[in-house]
């Protein structure tokens, strides 16, 4: 019996992509998921091709070299474009695990300014919003050096934003994208050091000059960690 097996990993990571000549070539980051592809036949004593827990345990050193680092100063790393970051793990995996197949790299966001209306949330006491993501690099130089955030890394940022008239919304979320994605956020005046708490700050403070109403805002770095603000 042969199978395929699929295990998942996310790494936040800065990088540019230098073959590029579009927003791809600048500074930015992203959540990126990365998909390490077994197979093989099925041991017929196990019943199994391999322990997931083994992929996790063989991949943890690989991934510690990724996660919250710029890519682009990993040697080897080439033009620091998916299929090079997905070469680049493949080589350095396949001695660990002799049944691996393939190795994918894509990104968790949208790359692109897509709004997308979200219904209301009442375990989360949200209101109905509007959502969209960005991609972008940053650092928090106030941290100790030994925390990883310290380091340049990235996220495929979500945000969601709450008012009455969620239509109203759309050309200032338009312009607060433009301004934030496939950059580094530290370069950006009020963002020196832009945890989701500022984040949120930030970009209440541009929708409340053209908006009267906005009732919350969100800001996900990851799908484990996101900051609700509700303003002053």
């Amino acid at each position: 019996m042969n199978v395929e097996l699929i295990k998942t990993f996310r790494v936040e990571a800065a990088h540019r992509n230098t073959s590029s000549r579009g927003v791809a070539a600048r500074l930015h980051g992203h959540t990126f998921r990365i998909d390490i592809v077994a197979e093989g036949a099925v041991d017929p004593a196990m019943g199994w091709l391999i322990d997931y827990g083994d992929i996790k345990s063989l991949f943890c050193p690989v991934m510690d070299q990724l996660d919250h680092h710029y890519l682009n100063e990993i040697p080897g790393m080439g033009d620091g474009s998916l299929e090079a970051i997905a070469a680049w793990i493949e080589a350095r995996f396949r001695p660990t695990l002799p049944c691996l197949k393939t190795v994918r790299v894509s990104v968790a966001g949208e790359n692109a300014f897509r709004p997308v209306v979200l219904d209301a949330s009442p375990e989360e006491e949200l209101p109905r919003r509007v959502r969209f993501s960005f991609e972008a690099a940053q650092q928090l130089p106030h941290l100790p050096e030994t925390h990883p955030c310290r380091r340049l890394h990235g996220h495929s940022y979500r945000v969601e934003v709450a008012a009455s008239d969620l239509d109203r919304l759309t050309p200032t979320l338009r312009e607060i994208y433009r301004a934030l994605d496939h950059l580094y956020l530290n370069e950006i005046e009020g963002l020196e050091d832009a945890t989701s708490e500022r984040l949120c700050e930030w970009i209440w403070e541009r929708l409340a000059r053209v908006v009267d109403d906005v009732q919350c805002i969100v800001v996900q770095e990851t799908e484990t960690a996101r900051c609700i603000y509700h303003g002053r």
